[in-house]
Formats: C-alpha cells, structure tokens, sequence
C-alpha cells in the first residue's frame, strides 16, 4: 500500500527571521531595523543569528563601523527581498479589501513628505488625506470621523493610543516681508515678547497649546496673543497683511514658502514633535502597516 502522502511537506519557513534580514538589507544599521520592526537592538541580533544558524554560514559581515552582506548574504537578498515585498503587498490588499472603507487619515499643518510616500506605499485608494484645525487636534480622532491622526504633540487625551512620535522641528517665527524683524535671521526671547501673536483657535486642550503657543519662552519672557487662526494658511494671510506674527516648526516653513512672509529661527522656544494617534476603541486595519512605513520614511 502506498503510504505516501498526496501533498508535498514544506519545511518550516523562518518567517520572523526572513522579514528581519530584508528589512536589514535596506538598512544595513541594526538600530535602524530595530526601529521599523518595532523591536530592540537585540532582538534584530538574534533574529540574524538564528537565521545564519539556519542557513549554516553568516549572510552577514559585521563590525564597529559596518555591516555587510556576504557573497551568500548577497544571493539570499536577490530571493527573498523581492519575495518578502510581494507578500508584504498582497498581504496589505487583501487587508485592504477586507475593510469597508479607505483609511482616513487627518493631518495638521502640512502633509510633509514621508507622510505622503507612507501612504503612496499603500494599495491605491486605501487611505484618504484628512485636513485637521489647526486649535483642534483630537476631536475627529475621538468622534471617529479619522482612523488615524498625525498632529502636533503632545496628547495626554483619554482613550487614545500614541503609535508613533516623530519628525522633531525647532520653532521658528514668520512676520511679514514688511516687518522691521524681516530683515533678521532669528528673533531673540525679547523681541518675542514685544511681537504680538496669532494662536491656534479652536477647543484644543490648555496643555497642548502651552507647548503650541507658549505662554513664555524658556528663559521666561512672556508672549501675547491677540488675534487666532483656525489654519496655518489663514494665519500666514493674517502675518503678511499685519504687524503680527505666527510661530510654527522648522517643516512647515519649508511646506509654506511665500515671498511675503520671512521665517526666523525662535532658539529661546521648546522644539516640537508631531503624533501618530489612533482611538483605543475603533481601529482600522491598515494603521499599523501605514506607521510601519512611515518609520522606514523618517530620516
């Protein structure tokens, strides 16, 4: 009798260990790859261990300054890299098709450029670009009108989880090209606190906006603000027409070049960060792999 099974036994594939190589292939940093996979330093180490000892020889060269593919490193890297990526991609679109809806995505103040290659990295149509209050970061979030929120920290909001903090920015200032500032290239505590300001405007909590619109600078000169903007846009119009001025991070000067408006370095204000945040009761099935390659898209 033959006892020969009609299906072919496949070994065991070394899942975890094969998406760490690929991801340390791009990488060639540990930490780095540490960083994507959302695991410790240690952890990748172990990870490329197992698989050499696997494979029976090392894939990788290693030393204090450098990390390298061996030759048999170099020939798995042409297999199982664009393997990984394929099902990476059919993975996500199945996922995607699972769900009943696009993911909505809200933003503040700009969709700076890893954000924009995270969701292009997405199957088409999957995501959908959501544009926040500049004073209300958290409403949208908690009333589920978006699956994910990236604003500006910080967020001590109940029933949301923080996924990601990234993309650390100086503060700088922007005044109008006929300001008697326009001409500096930074702007000291004391001439902060002579400058009338424009403030976010909306229900944004008191803690957020001492971090956003700060009530002193850090060797405690007080700053005022008479006049509020829902948007950054509406607050750079408001900037080039007046005598007022608008503090905003390092990136989103660059995101909102105008030839009326100068941007000039705060170096006496806290830097700030920007959020990912998704709500603790409603979750979409793409936020993880989104935050996934926004990681690998931070500098």
């Amino acid at each position: 009798m033959d006892r020969t099974p009609p299906w072919t036994v496949i070994p065991e594939l070394p899942l975890q260990e094969l998406e760490c190589f690929s991801v340390l292939v791009h990488q060639l940093h540990f930490g780095r790859t540490a960083e994507i996979l959302g695991v410790t330093q240690g952890r990748v180490s172990q990870l490329i261990k197992r698989l050499e000892n696997r494979v029976g020889a090392p894939v990788f060269e290693r030393t204090s300054r450098r990390v390298e593919l061996t030759d048999l490193g170099r020939g798995l890297a042409e297999q199982v890299v664009p393997a990984f990526r394929q099902l990476r991609e059919g993975f996500d679109a199945a996922r995607a098709a699972a769900t009943d809806r696009p993911m909505r995505v809200g933003f503040q103040c700009a969709v700076y450029e890893p954000v924009a290659k995270a969701i292009a990295s997405l199957p088409e149509g999957s995501a959908e670009l959501v544009e926040l209050s500049w004073g209300d970061p958290f409403s949208c979030l908690n009333r589920a009108e978006i699956d994910v929120a990236i604003v500006l920290s910080p967020c001590r909001e109940k029933g949301l989880r923080l996924m990601l903090e990234f993309s650390r920015q100086p503060m700088y200032l922007a005044v109008s090209t006929a300001h008697r500032l326009a001409a500096e290239s930074s702007v000291s505590a004391g001439e902060l606190s002579e400058l009338p300001l424009i403030e976010p405007r909306g229900p944004a909590p008191d803690y957020w906006r001492q971090v956003n619109a700060p009530t002193r600078t850090r060797n405690g000169f007080e700053l005022t603000y008479p006049a509020g903007a829902s948007t950054i846009q509406e607050g750079l119009s408001t900037v080039a027409s007046t005598r007022l001025g608008l503090l905003l991070c390092e990136a989103s000067t660059r995101y909102a070049p105008r030839p009326d408006i100068r941007y000039l370095r705060a170096p006496d204000l806290e830097p700030t960060t920007l959020l990912v945040l998704q709500s603790e009761r409603k979750q979409h099935g793409l936020a993880d792999r989104f935050v996934e390659l926004l990681v690998k898209n931070v500098d």
